[in-house]
């Protein structure tokens, strides 16, 4: 599988990154959908979970009365939703961490206290599992005292169970660009309105662990990591589940869908090892699904969106700069370097943003290349390997 390049839609382009992407991973099917108007259904081809992204246009998504969802850590709800009171055992947990909040190391009372502040009465609103993911790369322990430690490790279990708010009647509402729908195996989103949207089906999953809409508005921006500057935004619609701490395999996830501000001076080069280290599961490959910042209020300053590519890790002089515009998607299999350049971006990783697996290589690129190779300022990267050949594939 090599990195492509090519607009959503009927074109060959599409066809070929399509063709790629089902060999390397069997069970998925990639496709994309156009509605015109009048009322109709987003349907799994295949019986299986299908997530849409709307990267064009706008439109509404019928939800029906007692319709769950971990929206709301961002901008609230509308008034017909209602929070479901979280588990009281799950609040006395939180209550029993934050009674020791002194006992944490900083770095994961970092995560800790994010967690902690999504807590208001008896009610607990949205999804954590980005914090858990943040906290899996915290060196352990997290904290000094035994019992809370386990106390942590606990949330692991439980927290998907919790931040719901519930829908009490049922409404057509707005869905835009960069917005995340999912139909699953014999139920059908209702949609109505102007928009395209790019899907990802698995045809071995019958029933969806995510909630039918997930919309930029009303998630928390975590601006951070490649955007924490120039106008940041980061907001995440579908993340990696952590269930265990140092768990193995790929989890619940089959695709992660991360919406980022990628400012060229800010972002760091980087690659997903081909040969999966450590924990099992699949490799990790990446796409862009190239958005408008206009549509999420985000000024581009007349920046133009581009992506660099690094296609041979033992070879850092070759390297590729590809412009993008809105509507373009980018393959970028599993050990391909690359870094975005101002670029506003659906990130998609399937199977998912799989914990350890991401190695920053800008100090490899200033230092074979004799800072001849594009890169970036070697401190900005969180790591670099000491020697990248270590995670690649064998020469064919």
């Amino acid at each position: 599988m090599h990195h492509q390049k090519a607009p959503v839609g009927d074109n060959p382009g599409f066809r070929e990154i399509k063709q790629s992407l089902e060999a390397a991973y069997p069970a998925l099917t990639l496709d994309h959908a156009t509605i015109h108007g009048a009322e109709t259904e987003l349907r799994a081809a295949h019986g299986g979970m299908r997530v849409f992204w709307i990267f064009d246009g706008t439109g509404e998504v019928f939800l029906p009365a007692g319709y769950r969802t971990l929206e709301g850590d961002g901008a609230p709800l509308p008034a017909d939703y209602q929070p479901e009171p979280a588990d009281p055992a799950f609040l006395e947990t939180l209550a029993f961490i934050d009674a020791r909040r002194g006992t944490f190391t900083p770095g994961a009372w970092t995560s800790i206290k994010l967690i902690l502040d999504r807590r208001q009465g008896d009610t607990f609103t949205g999804d954590i599992a980005a914090y858990l993911w943040n906290l899996e790369h915290t060196p352990r322990p997290w904290s000094s005292d035994p019992g809370v430690e386990a106390a942590v490790e606990s949330i692991h279990a439980s927290y998907r169970n919790q931040g719901y708010s519930v829908k009490t009647t049922g409404s057509w509402e707005p869905v835009g660009i960069g917005d995340q729908l999912v139909a699953c195996g014999d139920q059908p989103v209702r949609v109505r309105g102007d928009f395209r949207c790019m899907s990802i089906e698995d045809r071995t999953r019958h029933h969806s662990h995510i909630s039918t809409a997930r919309r930029l508005p009303y998630l928390l921006d975590t601006a951070g990591g490649c955007s924490f500057d120039f106008e940041p935004y980061r907001r995440l619609p579908l993340t990696w589940h952590v269930d265990t701490p140092g768990g193995h395999g790929d989890g619940v996830n089959f695709v992660n869908s991360h919406i980022v501000n990628i400012p060229e001076e800010l972002s760091s080069t980087h690659f997903h090892p081909p040969v999966v280290l450590g924990r099992g599961g699949v490799p990790q490959t990446e796409m862009y699904l190239v958005l408008d910042p206009e549509a999420c209020g985000i000024d581009d300053k007349g920046r133009k969106p581009a992506i660099l590519l690094f296609p041979d890790l033992r070879d850092l002089t070759r390297w590729e700069k590809i412009d993008l515009a809105p509507g373009d998607l980018v393959l970028i299999p599993p050990g391909v370097g690359h870094r975005g350049l101002d670029v506003f971006v659906n990130v998609l990783t399937i199977p998912g943003f799989k914990p350890h697996n991401e190695f920053y290589i800008d100090q490899h690129i200033l230092d074979a290349t004799d800072g001849a190779s594009p890169h970036n300022e070697p401190g900005l990267a969180r790591k670099n390997l000491e020697n990248i050949a270590d995670y690649l594939a064998p020469p064919p």
